[in-house]
């Protein structure tokens, strides 16, 4: 028996949004090659490539973004390429909030590049659109098959981007462990939906109300009774799905990770992956898998209250706030799982808001820090926001709000998401998960502020000359011989900015902003190296880069996004999530 399907025009333009990022990747390829490059490293200095491929780059979303936005308006919702691929509202609506995020982690990477002095820029873009286009097939997908090919395409493009900074062992090692442990996932991802296939005879997830494309979800309607093999394989899907959102308990990846990587690929992964997976996610088990809800809604459950609880708990502790962001998200992802338990239209519609929010606040809290993070992977320490209001209050300013924007505070876009998801708990029938997740959002509250507290209402450090250790400030702004030392800069400058002498101080005060240049600790062999020392007094100064623009333009963008989406657009984005889940 032989099958032959001939791919229509049709089939091409339901995945159009993936045609455009996949084209302008490898133009991006081609481009690198032909620009020009100057200076004693290729692709270190020449300002062309800092400029041309994020530009590209930019394009290629937007090019997506637009291709998404004609499909809501003229598209037929149809599934490509024989029921492989949706093109329905809900996979649209999810591309949304990935193009966002991907968006935004472009915006803030070059001038995070130039600071770095990282090569291999062509690379860089590439990857990340190549990242997109898998967690874009990953949302849409409608056959396990695609589901694996999305999710793979994915990850292997992460793995890259996670180890970017190969001067970093940091990066390096979030780069081995995303590898090894996502590996493993997907091993047991694979391996749950071969005994599916093995129980229903088919890989393709079927649609409700039709019979167009047959799939799982007619096999379980005609055989509600779940077999050995079956619950097997639910079980497998249950590790693999739980890991891509980082649910507890298989977290253990995420902070070491988002802490790692590179600050704007932690931006985009951290909210990318998050929303392809859950649409995935709630696509399979609230929709496919629903006529055998009673046999995996109680683990589900479960972990959705053990993220919730565990994610904020584990924040409590971190002092690194991107190891704090980083337990945030794996409570935002127990939020989120609550949407997957409730089920039903409402359900399904918060996620997809949620997401939306999300990807805006959680891509702008990442991309202040950006500014801050150095080549040693410091400045993001409690102790490195201390005072950052009197160094930087722009850049405080912008973290403050996306801070408190996750913590659930309106107007911003935090609370009416939040709002959604608990209504659709109350709605699908689960008090319970309402009552947890209010509960675990107040105590959530806590750690964004305290670290909003250590940026406005705490002094600045100083450090003394030979020591690594450091010391509150007296005084936080301001120079002169009454005023407290700041932060010493990089350089002799900020060697020379605080030295004692037999218990008694010789240095002079230097004012805080000189010294805001340079606000980490150094290891001895960073400081030993004059090459190095060059770079890092180069990183701690955002506004002395010549794409700094680019920076604020995401964080004003991300801002803009964030207010939007909590006070103007809601009452129309929840209508349109309601449309867009009922044809998931």
């Amino acid at each position: 028996m032989s099958f032959t399907y001939i791919a229509s025009a049709a089939d091409w333009a339901r995945i159009a949004p993936e045609l455009v990022l996949a084209g302008v990747a490898l133009l991006i390829l081609l481009v690198d090659l032909l620009l020009p490059q100057t200076g004693a490293v290729p692709r270190e200095r020449g300002a062309a490539n800092f400029f041309v491929l994020p530009l590209l780059a930019l394009l290629g979303v937007l090019g997506a973004l637009a291709a998404t936005i004609v499909l809501f308006v003229v598209g037929d919702g149809q599934r490509a390429f024989f029921g492989l691929v949706g093109s329905d509202w809900g996979s649209l609506y999810a591309y949304l909030a990935i193009l966002s995020a991907a968006g935004l982690g472009i915006i803030f990477s070059p001038a995070y590049l130039k600071r770095l002095k990282l090569v291999h820029q062509g690379e860089y873009y590439a990857l990340f659109l190549a990242a997109t286009l898998g967690m874009m097939l990953l949302a849409a997908a409608t056959s396990f098959m695609t589901l694996f090919l999305g999710l793979e395409t994915l990850s292997l493009a992460l793995y890259i981007l996670c180890g970017f900074v190969t001067r970093r062992q940091s990066s390096q090692e979030a780069g081995m462990k995303y590898f090894l442990l996502s590996s493993f996932a997907s091993a047991f991802l694979l391996y749950g939906v071969a005994l599916i296939y093995g129980a229903t005879g088919t890989t393709r997830f079927g649609a409700r109300g039709t019979s167009a494309f047959p799939g799982v979800l007619q096999f379980l309607q005609a055989h509600p009774q779940s077999t050995t093999l079956l619950l097997i394989g639910i079980g497998l899907l249950t590790v693999g799905f739980a890991f891509k959102v980082s649910a507890i308990p298989f977290q253990m990846w995420t902070p070491d990770v988002y802490e790692g990587a590179p600050a704007p690929v932690t931006a985009f992964m951290s909210v990318g992956t998050k929303a392809a997976a859950l649409v995935a996610f709630a696509r399979v088990f609230a929709v496919v898998l629903e006529p055998v809800a009673a046999d995996w809604q109680a683990v589900v459950w479960a972990l959705a209250v053990l993220t919730m609880v565990g994610g904020n708990l584990l924040a409590l502790v971190q002092r690194n706030a991107k190891r704090l962001l980083a337990y945030s998200s794996v409570a935002h992802a127990g939020y989120l799982l609550i949407g997957v338990v409730g089920g039903g239209a409402t359900g399904l519609a918060a996620i997809l808001f949620y997401l939306l929010c999300y990807a805006f606040l959680n891509a702008g809290a990442f991309g202040a820090l950006s500014a801050l993070e150095r080549l040693d992977n410091s400045g993001c320490d409690r102790e490195d926001l201390r005072g950052l209001w009197f160094r930087r209050p722009w850049l405080a300013g912008f973290l403050a709000f996306f801070l408190l924007g996750l913590a659930g505070f309106p107007p911003m876009a935090g609370f009416a998401a939040k709002y959604y998801l608990f209504f659709a708990a109350l709605q699908g029938g689960h008090p319970e998960l309402l009552l947890i997740g209010v509960l675990t959002s107040v105590l959530g509250m806590y750690y964004y502020l305290r670290l909003i507290a250590a940026m406005f209402m705490e002094p600045a450090r100083e450090v003394q000359a030979g020591s690594l250790e450091v010391t509150p400030a007296l005084a936080v702004a301001g120079a002169g011989a009454g005023a407290g030392v700041a932060p010493r800069a990089s350089g002799p400058l900020g060697r020379a900015a605080s030295t004692r002498t037999g218990g008694a101080s010789t240095g002079a005060a230097v004012a805080v902003k000189t010294a805001a240049q340079a606000t980490t600790r150094r290891a001895p062999e960073v400081e030993q190296a004059p090459e190095t020392r060059e770079q890092a007094t180069e990183e701690g100064a955002l506004a002395g880069s010549s794409l700094s623009w680019t920076t604020w333009l995401g964080l004003g963008l991300a801002a803009l996004g964030a207010l939007a989406l909590g006070t103007v657009l809601p009452f129309w984005l929840v209508d349109l999530a309601l449309k867009a889940a009922a044809t998931l």
